[in-house]
């Protein structure tokens, strides 16, 4: 019985082969990079380069460090990851920052168990990528709650006339996220903000929790935790990015009695609890979409930040500028809630300028009105202005 179940699946593997190989020449033509290459932090000293093509296949970059070559592969237990089409590297910061890269796929149209169809590899132009290089000044561009509206995040990005050393998405870049289609829009807004030349910190939204692919999306990006929370640092900035969960109980009828954020929060909050941040960072922000501290699924994540000694808290989730103290929740760090889609066809998008102790914030909307000006003093609000 064993050599007849061996020979049939000998058999058909041997015509799965020949399809495909038959198909090849055809199928190849439409393999392409469709959502090109973003560097996100991924935790600690990691970045994540991620990407997709049309089809799947595998991935790598390539880049030199200190006169060495690297070709670092997108890989799973020491298998190469060919059954999707999106692909993620992690490399150390230390290797990328300052330096080039190059990313490529070759698509892969089957793969058995002793034998596989591959097409033609696809591969980038160089990117040039900067990291922190000990600039006094950093500016960290906010984009939250685009909701498939990159037209007019894209015209309140540009009324900056500084470009951004670091890009922050804090989450609700869709709407759902039912499918890989869905997470590669992420990923082409991530480019078309980024271009690939600096880093992201992605956090994710309730509305990206919001379909199968959402629990998927979190392994594409390779952090630490193994959650979509984790630390990293930029010269003299500690960030604390968290993964807030859902707006509502996990008993709600709008899940169906399918999701557990609950447990997974629960675990977010344990690891909270382990941190010890860096004490010689200059200023500690945590970066978190859902706003509500007080209460994440019963636990009280202000009284958390405060004794790690959070100095700023950057929010989304509301869709208005906000400036204020965290009085609400009475804790002594201050809370900023960065604009996004703010109506039908408005966009906020706001950029923070850290130098010498202070943030310096300006917002815009895709109108070219400033909505919001602020400075914040460590250890005291200043003046400001939201409209």
């Amino acid at each position: 019985m064993y050599e007849f179940n061996m020979a049939i699946n000998v058999i058909i593997s041997a015509l799965i082969v020949i399809q495909s190989a038959l198909s090849l020449p055809f199928t190849t033509l439409f393999f392409m990079i469709d959502s090109k290459a973003s560097v996100f932090e991924s935790g600690d000293d990691m970045y994540t380069v991620i990407w997709s093509t049309t089809l799947p296949g595998t991935g790598y970059v390539t880049y030199s460090y200190e006169g060495k070559e690297y070709t670092v592969k997108d890989e799973k237990n020491a298998a190469l990851r060919t059954e999707d089409s999106v692909h993620s590297v992690r490399i150390p910061k230390k290797h990328l920052d300052n330096n080039t890269y190059t990313y490529h796929s070759q698509h892969i149209a089957t793969k058995r168990a002793y034998v596989s169809v591959k097409g033609r590899t696809v591969s980038s132009d160089p990117v040039e990528f900067k990291g922190y290089s000990g600039q006094d000044e950093i500016h960290a561009m906010i984009l939250s709650d685009i909701h498939e509206n990159p037209v007019n995040a894209q015209k309140a990005v540009d009324c900056f006339d500084i470009p951004a050393d670091l890009l922050i998405m804090n989450g609700d870049e869709v709407s759902m996220m039912t499918s890989e289609r869905n997470f590669k829009q992420v990923l082409q807004y991530a480019y078309r903000f980024s271009g690939g030349k600096i880093p992201i910190l992605y956090t994710r939204g309730n509305h990206e929790n919001r379909g199968e692919y959402g629990s998927d999306a979190i392994d594409i990006f390779k952090t630490t935790t193994g959650g979509l929370y984790y630390t990293c640092s930029y010269g003299p900035l500690q960030f604390l990015c968290l993964d807030s969960g859902e707006d509502k109980s996990d008993d709600d009828w709008t899940y169906g009695g399918l999701v557990d954020y609950t447990s997974y929060i629960a675990e977010e909050t344990e690891w909270m609890k382990s941190l010890t941040l860096d004490e010689n960072a200059q200023y500690r922000i945590c970066v978190s979409h859902i706003p509500h501290l007080k209460n994440r699924y019963g636990n009280d994540w202000s009284e958390i930040l405060t004794e790690l000694g959070i100095d700023l808290f950057v929010g989304g989730h509301k869709h208005r500028l906000h400036f204020e103290w965290n009085s609400k929740d009475e804790t002594p760090f201050y809370q900023m809630l960065d604009g996004g889609k703010n109506g039908k066809d408005r966009y906020i998008a706001t950029m923070m300028t850290i130098k010498g102790g202070q943030i310096d914030i300006l917002a815009y909307d895709n109108n070219k009105e400033l909505r919001g000006k602020h400075t914040y003093y460590f250890g005291q609000a200043a003046d400001s202005s939201a409209a």
